[in-house]
């Protein structure tokens, strides 16, 4: 018998009562470094060892690959709790050496009613960044993860109160709700608690929601606020035909570890009226190989008419990127002679007008837009990548237009 010791934080014990599949909903939200995905992580391996044969499913509501899931963070908790030789972490999934039980991936956004039901078998679900699961993926996960004894468990940071996962746990009584921030968890690293309260003292707003996991509040003097965003947001599958997709770039100074991220966003406009889509939000942090290989690669997936980029900071360099890597790109260099909030304003009037939707969730976005007033020392990466993607689906600067030869 293998015997395990893991040190677990207080908040958790609701989450460990009751018994398998009773309660069927466990769920865990709050702020940052509150220790959520690692308590998950470490019952499923708990599990797994306990029930060799367990089928488990981490979901998120679009799984871009296998590096933005829980896979990593799995292997390196049985690594981390001695128990490697019982499992065995192959590239796509993690398998049990002792029986048949396996740990897979998926996005929600990647099934339809039919081909989820490849999920009846499993037992476990667990729904990672559940604030971004749909109505509509909720609605197809739910009855599909049906075995006698099954459970769902999500984890996430609460966004808006009208979220699809937070409305599910609502008058839920075959569920359990936790709450929990980085000062009850024990574990995590002074670090973390410098930069929360460092924020807490310049930005006590921003602090709230994604420290302390309070839902998103409008700032004053914000373009946008969640009321605008929530009224023009569609499913993926309504976006109607487009004449016209952008790639834009946002292209970060630096590319180290701790550099801002290179805001990369895919928009479109309508065929038949002057409305604009925003399609993906592709933001990433590194190097500029990897985020100009990143945008060539949404240009392809999407069929795009052209690359924009903005050229300040970088000057001639996302040109030469872009020649070394793929000559077919059509590409536009386009150049800050206004502020960002001067910028961004006839971007904000186009939603006011209902003629900008978002085609999904797109959080990280969505929290820049609407926590971005103009003052601060901040890099609004994707707010800038959004208003230079509209800004080109709705007007021509004049500037040339090149394809590479």
């Amino acid at each position: 018998m293998t015997e395990l010791s893991i040190l677990t934080p207080k908040w958790t014990e609701p989450l460990l009562m009751g018994v398998e599949g009773s309660p069927r909903y466990r769920g865990a939200k709050g702020g940052r470094a509150s220790g959520k995905s690692h308590f998950f992580a470490e019952a499923i391996i708990e599990r797994m060892i306990v029930n060799p044969d367990l089928r488990v499913v981490c979901i998120r509501e679009v799984q871009k690959s296998l590096k933005f899931s829980a896979k990593q963070l799995l292997a390196d908790k049985i690594e981390s709790l001695g128990v490697g030789y019982m499992f065995e972490i192959q590239s796509t999934e993690i398998k049990s050496k002792e029986g048949s039980g396996v740990i897979i991936f998926q996005g929600m956004q990647d099934h339809t009613a039919e081909s989820v039901k490849s999920l009846e078998g499993f037992d476990l679900a667990w729904c990672e960044e559940a604030q971004s699961l749909s109505k509509r993926s909720l609605e197809l996960l739910d009855p599909t993860i049906r075995k006698e004894g099954s459970e769902i468990w999500f984890s996430w940071n609460p966004f808006q109160e009208t979220d699809a996962v937070e409305q599910f746990f609502k008058d839920n009584e075959d569920s359990v709700l936790v709450h929990v921030n980085y000062y009850q968890n024990p574990f995590v690293p002074e670090a973390m608690v410098k930069i929360a309260e460092r924020l807490k003292q310049v930005d006590p707003l921003r602090h709230a929601h994604v420290w302390l996991g309070d839902y998103l509040r409008e700032v004053d003097g914000a373009l946008w606020n969640s009321d605008l965003i929530n009224l023009q947001r569609i499913d993926p599958d309504d976006v109607p035909e487009l004449s016209r997709i952008v790639v834009a770039i946002d292209p970060a100074v630096t590319g180290g570890k701790n550099s801002d991220e290179t805001g990369i966003i895919v928009a479109g406009r309508s065929a038949s009226k002057p409305n604009y889509y925003v399609l993906e939000d592709a933001t990433l942090r590194g190097s500029p190989d990897k985020w100009i290989s990143a945008a060539i690669a949404k240009y392809h997936k999407y069929q795009a008419d052209r690359i924009v980029a903005e050229v300040n900071q970088g000057g001639d360099m996302v040109q030469k990127l872009i020649l070394d890597s793929d000559r077919s790109v059509a590409y536009k260099a386009v150049r800050a002679t206004r502020g960002k909030m001067l910028r961004a304003e006839p971007i904000a009037a186009l939603y006011e007008r209902e003629q900008v939707f978002h085609a999904g969730r797109f959080p990280e976005l969505e929290e820049q837009m609407i926590f971005y007033n103009g003052s601060g020392n901040v890099s609004p990466d994707r707010l800038d990548a959004l208003v230079w993607a509209i800004t080109e689906l709705s007007q021509s600067s004049g500037q040339a237009v090149w394809r590479i030869t």
